[in-house]
C-alpha cells in the first residue's frame, strides 16, 4: 500500500517536504533534492521544477497537475 500526501499548502507532512525540495532548488543539494523525491514517490507523486516560472508541478498519478510558486514554500532566498 502506497503511502498518502495530500497535495495542499496547509497539510503539515506536505509543506515539510515542499520546504525541504524548495531549500534543495535554492542551495543546489541535489542529494536532498533526491531524498525529498524519493519520500514523495512513496505516495505516487512526482515534482518538477520549472526555473523560467519559478514554480514547482506537483503531479499525482491520475490526477490533473498542481503549481506551485516556489516563493510560498522559500524559506531561503534565491541565488
Amino acid at each position: 500500500m502506497t503511502k498518502y500526501i495530500p497535495i495542499h499548502p496547509n497539510d503539515e507532512t506536505f509543506i515539510s517536504l515542499m520546504k525541504r525540495a524548495v531549500k534543495a532548488l535554492r542551495t543546489g543539494n541535489s542529494k536532498l533534492l533526491e531524498q525529498v523525491k524519493k519520500e514523495f514517490a512513496e505516495a505516487d507523486i512526482n515534482l518538477f521544477y520549472n526555473k523560467e516560472l519559478d514554480t514547482i508541478r506537483v503531479l499525482r498519478k491520475d490526477c490533473p497537475p498542481v503549481d506551485f510558486p516556489v516563493n510560498q514554500f522559500a524559506e531561503v532566498k534565491k541565488k
